[in-house]
């Protein structure tokens, strides 16, 4: 497959002169022309090159979504620099391990985490520059002052295989670890989405997914200025103003995670608005309910598609396709030009039915992870990305998820797996939201444990429950335990957080430790 751009510098300089006063980006009252996102690129660009930032070294940027955050990002890349998005719902020592294990040389940071900033300067040791939007501090450079300089950038030879991006993991399996991301995988993906959204330049697409994860950056934030779309770029989601947003600027296409959903139906606000213009929403990150996904298309009038995709693999990597057969609950197939065996433990395919491990092949997987040779070679083993995800394939070749690898319960020699479990009880009236995790027990090895939140100004007893589940699903898989509390630990993307719940769990004494 021939890309359509040398690298991601050559798609935003191509962009600006291809649609010039366009507007690319509407941000609230402020709108940013493809000549606008390419000439303030630049000055960021040359600002850093002033500063000493040479190619390769990794520029961070802990900011919220804003147009600033577009012109850190591509002007970080168009000196083959390695643009780093930090979650900015970490907390100050997650930052300062990012900063330090990346090896940064200069962050990009709003005001309202100047707290983190100021406590993690003494240590990290490789960080030479600060720049803050909204500077007041003499230590630190505005964001402003790189305005001043040349629009014009000098060339740099960046090849499609340079690291374009090093995003870090959540760290819900152990420390955070940076995956490495080309100029290739980043065009590559953005182009599987366009083509699997049929997105042009006609489309006006709703990003309020945080850029600094890779769904919100490439599949709703960099795949649509390759097309020439429109975005419609807002700090997060707010349930009180999408409708009237899609009202607004006709949106033709947005990205969201189940929670968005699930709020969405329990908000009023859709009534009496033209909506019409929506084609479809996008959910992956976690998954949906296949109960709520009826609701929802039946409740709106509108398809949800439902993708998998992982930060190993830029993004996306499986939907289910627009033209064709939609099957809910489903992931669906792979992307273009992307291939998907399910292996076992011996890496060997599985035959067609049965579980195994979802490992992916395709320009869009990741070079590897940073300074750390042994992980990368073995989730990359045999040129398979191992995702950790297991699935089994149907006859059409639609993938289902089943669940994580490391979160099966091993129940007496049965495998049990939570996602399976999850899928039933969220069928339950009265169930809000569940977790199903594993709890050590000396016969079994490990029994079943769910954990629920219940709809409000409802009640449930662990007998009533239980006796609902043996009605529903293989007497193996029942829950032993039963624990109903008020929420679940999440993480910005609405993905339950096993790990941190079952941290709580042992912390309360409902499981051993």
């Amino acid at each position: 497959m021939k890309l359509a751009f040398a690298n991601i510098r050559e798609m935003v300089e191509t962009q600006a002169r291809r649609y010039g006063d366009r507007i690319a980006i509407r941000y609230y009252e402020r709108d940013i022309t493809y000549r606008e996102l390419d000439e303030r690129s630049n000055r960021v660009a040359n600002g850093l090159l002033k500063l000493g930032v040479r190619k390769g070294d990794r520029v961070c940027i802990l900011m919220d979504n804003s147009p600033e955050f577009y012109e850190a990002y591509f002007g970080i890349i168009k000196i083959g620099a390695i643009a780093g998005p930090v979650n900015c719902w970490w907390q100050t020592g997650e930052i300062q391990y990012l900063l330090n294990d990346s090896g940064a040389v200069a962050l990009f940071c709003d005001h309202a985490y100047r707290g983190h900033v100021d406590k993690i300067l003494d240590g990290t040791p490789a960080l030479k520059h600060v720049i803050e939007r909204e500077a007041t501090d003499d230590r630190f450079l505005k964001f402003e002052d790189p305005q001043a300089l040349a629009a014009e950038l000098a060339p740099v030879e960046i090849a499609l295989d340079d690291v374009a991006m090093i995003v870090y993991t959540s760290g819900t399996t152990g420390n955070p670890k940076g995956v490495l991301l080309t100029h290739r995988n980043i065009l590559t993906n953005s182009w599987q989405a366009s083509l699997l959204a049929n997105i042009d330049e006609n489309d006006v697409i709703m990003c309020f997914l945080p850029l600094f994860h890779v769904n919100g950056l490439v599949i709703t934030g960099t795949s649509p200025l390759s097309k020439g779309s429109q975005i419609i770029l807002r700090r997060n989601f707010s349930a009180s103003e999408f409708w009237e947003c899609v009202a607004k600027y006709r949106v033709s296409i947005f990205s969201g995670v189940p929670t968005v959903y699930q709020i969405l139906l329990n908000t009023p606000g859709f009534e009496g608005v033209d909506v019409s213009s929506l084609r479809y929403g996008v959910c992956g990150a976690a998954p949906m309910p296949v109960e709520a996904i009826r609701k929802f298309e039946e409740t709106f009038n509108m398809i949800i598609i439902e993708g998998y995709g992982l930060t190993e693999g830029t993004a996306g990597a499986t939907a289910n396709p627009i033209d064709g057969v939609r099957k809910i609950g489903s992931i669906g197939i792979p992307f273009a030009e992307s291939e998907i065996r399910l292996l076992d433990e011996q890496d060997r395919e599985v035959p067609q039915g049965e579980v195994g491990e979802i490992c992916v092949k395709g320009d869009h997987v990741m070079k590897g992870y940073f300074n750390k040779p042994e992980e990368t070679a073995q989730t990359l083993r045999g040129g398979w990305l191992h995702t950790g995800d297991m699935a089994y394939k149907d006859e059409e070749g639609y993938l289902f998820i089943v669940d994580r690898k490391k979160e099966m319960i091993i129940r007496g020699g049965e495998n049990i797996y939570p996602k399976e479990l999850e899928g039933i009880i969220y069928r339950h009236p009265q169930v809000m939201e569940v977790a199903v995790v594993g709890a050590p027990d000396p016969i079994y090895g490990e029994e079943v444990m769910a954990c629920l939140v219940i709809h409000p100004g409802q009640a449930l007893t662990d007998e009533a429950f239980k006796e609902w589940c043996r009605a529903n699903m293989a007497s193996y898989k029942v829950p032993k335990y039963v624990d109903i509390r008020t929420a679940l630990p999440k993480n910005i993307l609405g993905k339950i957080l096993k790990k941190e719940l079952k941290s709580a769990l042992k912390a309360e004494g409902k499981i051993a430790a």
